[in-house]
């Protein structure tokens, strides 16, 4: 009888350790393993409320019988890396465009009927020893680039099954609507062919998958520095920022993608308090940190401009009154002089 058509287990396959626990050598907050000795042939059956998966896809949960299956050396662990776009990008609205993705150690190009055969095989090898199967790739939409609240895994802004094989070692999807603007992550699904997520030898390893954060914008670029003004403070829709000194003056803008924050100071008035000061601004998505000089001579201008996809950091390091001088502690961007104060 062939191997695959016979229902009595062979005590040849019989995995003697899965009669182990695990707790002879115990460590702190381990669990105890299930144990079997006939390889869990029937575990469904302590699980009598859930179906058999048999091939489906079961929305409401199920039991699967089929064994995890052949699995690859350390050697041969599948990875994955998109090309584009690529971390920190931005891509246009609405807008077709091409997600690309290397991959290496992964026979591509292997799918089976996913409403039939779903999870309904073991994991297989090729003849190098790498996983049978295919990918995918998933974008979902975020709040921002800064969520930190997990995503709900029943919504995603677009998912496709990557069933051709690589080409020179990329995989590609054709985005054909483009995305809404906003901000987005793009993951990839290493599978086998059977639609089940590759499984490897070693617990500690790198990840099998790849994940990037990008934008979706109007018009596809990312919003670039405002220019210093002397005249002006800009508004956006991210944060606004505003600096402005007596004869002269200074401002601080910022753009709707990423927070970017120049100052820049011109010859000022005197001290308030009979001195000529300093100004230094700096700004974030949601605060405006200055520190002005008092009495002495003259001030000094520090202005920060840095920029992410997610948000700009500012930490004010020391502000300080004596001789009129401020200082802020990030990468400047541009240095002044001149004898202005800060607006009160």
């Amino acid at each position: 009888m062939h191997l695959q058509g016979n229902s009595a287990l062979d005590p040849k396959v019989i995995a003697s350790g899965f009669a182990n626990n695990g707790q002879d050598v115990p460590t702190a907050g381990q669990v105890a393993s299930l144990t079997s000795t006939n390889n869990f042939i029937n575990f469904c059956l302590t699980v009598p409320n859930l179906p058999i998966t048999n091939g489906k896809q079961i929305t409401t949960g199920s039991c699967n019988p089929a064994p995890i299956g052949t699995i690859p050396s350390v050697d041969n662990m599948p990875s994955s890396k998109f090309t584009n776009p690529k971390n920190g990008d931005t891509v246009a609205a609405n807008t077709a465009f091409t997600i690309s993705m290397a991959i290496n150690k992964l026979e591509t190009g292997n799918f089976v009927n996913a409403q039939e055969n779903y999870f309904a095989a073991p994991q297989q090898l090729n003849n190098q020893g790498q996983i049978v199967g295919h990918s995918h790739v998933v974008v979902e939409l975020l709040d921002s680039l800064t969520q930190t609240t997990p995503t709900n895994p029943k919504q995603f802004a677009f998912f496709k099954g990557l069933n051709a094989a690589a080409v020179n070692g990329v995989l590609t999807a054709d985005v054909t609507g483009g995305l809404p603007a906003g901000a987005y992550r793009l993951c990839s699904i290493n599978a086998a062919a059977n639609h089940q997520p590759a499984i490897v030898p070693i617990a500690q390893h790198g990840s099998l998958d790849d994940c990037i954060y990008f934008t979706s914008s109007g018009n596809g670029a990312a919003a670039a520095p405002a220019a210093a003004s002397t005249a002006a403070a800009a508004t956006s829709a991210a944060a606004t920022t505003a600096a402005a000194v007596t004869k002269g003056g200074a401002a601080a803008t910022t753009s709707a993608a990423t927070v970017s924050t120049t100052a820049a100071g011109t010859k000022g008035g005197k001290g308030r308090k009979g001195g000529k000061g300093g100004v230094a601004t700096s700004a974030s998505q949601a605060a405006v940190t200055s520190a002005a000089g008092g009495r002495g001579g003259k001030g000094s201008v520090t202005s920060v401009a840095a920029s992410s996809s997610a948000a700009v950091t500012t930490n004010i390091a020391a502000a300080t009154t004596k001789a009129g001088a401020a200082t802020t502690a990030a990468t400047p961007a541009a240095t002044g002089r001149g004898r202005g104060v800060s607006a009160p």
